[in-house]
């Protein structure tokens, strides 16, 4: 076994707890509320600020869960949406 296979990448880490955090904050808010999140991402992107990717996907995955509750098709959809999004920024 190498000592370097239980090593974790600190910024990965990072990443992935803030992602979570958001994650979690985006579960309690309303519908309209989370609109208006997207809203401000939308502004961000259009201003070049903040880690825009994570959030991003972060946001698409909230709405695909919500979504997949009241309609699949919207829900695969957005599925979709994201792996452009992700497909194109890779």
């Amino acid at each position: 076994m190498n000592n370097g296979d239980n090593l974790v990448n600190l910024d990965q880490w990072k990443n992935h707890k803030r992602e979570n955090s958001f994650s979690d904050y985006l579960k309690v808010l309303s519908f309209n509320d989370l609109m208006n999140e997207s809203n401000e991402i939308l502004n961000q992107i259009k201003s070049d600020e903040g880690d825009i990717f994570s959030k991003t996907r972060v946001i698409m995955n909230e709405f695909t869960t919500r979504l997949e509750k009241e309609s699949r098709h919207l829900a695969e959809s957005v599925k979709d949406l994201k792996k452009q999004i992700e497909d194109k920024l890779h």
